[in-house]
């Protein structure tokens, strides 16, 4: 079996986009989102995120068109920043900058996962679709990306399908209306995708003050949206038109759900705040509202918050790479900052009783190839490198 794993790198290859934007990294996401429709659009929030910058990093909110900031480090700065006060004083709210900080952690998923979105809304990737075929029911995909190109690609040409494809198995799925899921024990003649950061396309609920989940299940159940051909309930009604299948407008469709019980003697209120000059949503509002289920990119990833899921498709992930005859690895860099991939590799190889064949397509391959070599033990006549870019043209069969 193969092993195929995919960076950042591989997500950039996508220039198809109805937006003629390409996948954003780090260090450009605030600028690839002012590029964007969706920077002009009142019902994208980012209110709290614009009052963080002024406070604490001295942005005026007029200038912040042109902020160029990393998104980790802003993430993790905040989400710093919450975990402190959360844990620093029983009464949480009790400080103005308290709700800030819970309202910039959330805009911040909301606003990563809605450029994704927009950027992804086009036709299906040429260079997924490519690999897609190349691809057989053994293979498996490892990705740390948040982008469902390459699930449409498998999705085109293969019979992958949501129910099964990603080896955790949804609550239920959105297919023009929640539908439940059966489920069989008969062997997938396709590859899974393991998404190790979750995905644009998976949800769950809204996170309360202590940053549990509100939704009465447990928090290892999530959801997935694949396709809508009419309205859904969300958020204020405020359904967005015009989105291919595995991409939505910022807002998701709401879970046929009920919220947690509250503790006795007191009640959950939601109010929804609109600018008078802002539209109402047309489409109705019913269920519980959703977000996006992302591990978002911040430097300290809180994968327990969502029950044994991560942890699950980390282990496949692990038993994965101890199995694979070969492991190609196609825009993924191996940054430092990620303790937990670094980890991963090393544990598997620990327990491996041979050497698979590796194979770095990267244009920049020199330091992932040296980790391989001096960390991870992977000799030269199993390491083979191609300093090249993956591009709808490049020849595959150097690599698979």
């Amino acid at each position: 079996m193969r092993v195929i794993l995919l960076g950042a790198g591989a997500s950039k290859s996508y220039s198809d986009s109805k937006t003629n934007v390409r996948m954003p990294v780090a260090n450009d996401f605030f600028e690839t989102y002012q590029k964007l429709r969706i920077s002009e659009n009142p019902w994208v929030l980012i209110g709290s995120i614009l009052n963080y910058v002024q406070k604490f990093r001295g942005i005026n909110i007029e200038d912040f068109g042109s902020y160029n900031g990393d998104i980790e480090d802003l993430h993790s700065e905040i989400e710093a920043n919450l975990l402190d006060s959360l844990s620093s004083k029983d009464d949480f709210f009790s400080n103005v900058n308290d709700v800030m900080f819970l309202n910039a952690y959330n805009q911040l998923i909301f606003l990563f996962t809605s450029v994704i979105n927009e950027i992804q809304n086009g036709p299906i990737s040429k260079s997924h679709i490519s690999l897609a075929n190349q691809l057989n029911g053994d293979d498996i995909v490892i990705t740390f990306n948040w982008d469902t190109l390459m699930d449409r690609a498998l999705n085109e040409v293969t019979n992958w399908n949501t129910t099964n494809g990603y080896y955790v198995k949804p609550r239920m799925i959105y297919r023009d209306k929640w539908e439940s899921i059966e489920y069989n024990d008969e062997k997938n003649d396709f590859s899974l995708i393991l998404k190790l950061h979750g995905s644009s396309n998976w949800l769950t609920s809204h996170w309360d003050k202590e940053l549990k989940l509100i939704q009465e299940i447990s928090p290892s159940e999530f959801f997935i949206y694949e396709s809508n051909d009419k309205p859904y309930s969300t958020h204020d009604g405020r359904y967005m038109e015009g989105y291919e299948d595995f991409s939505y407008g910022y807002y998701p469709p709401n879970l046929p759900l009920k919220g947690r019980d509250v503790p006795e003697g007191m009640v959950f209120v939601r109010a929804t705040l609109r600018n008078p000059f802002t539209p109402k949503g047309k489409s109705n509002s019913s269920g519980l509202i959703s977000m996006p289920l992302i591990i978002p990119p911040v430097k300290k990833k809180e994968y327990n918050k969502f029950g044994s899921l991560f942890s699950n498709l980390w282990d496949k992930a692990q038993e994965s790479i101890q199995k694979a005859t070969q492991i190609v690895i196609i825009g993924y860099s191996f940054p430092k900052t990620d303790v937990r991939s670094n980890d991963l590799f090393k544990t598997a190889f620990l327990k491996r009783t041979d050497m698979p064949e590796i194979i770095i397509l990267n244009p920049e391959p020199e330091q992932i190839a040296e980790r391989f070599q001096h960390e991870f033990g992977i000799t030269d006549d199993k390491l083979k490198v191609i300093k090249d870019y993956f591009t709808e043209d490049f020849d595959l069969s150097k690599i698979i």
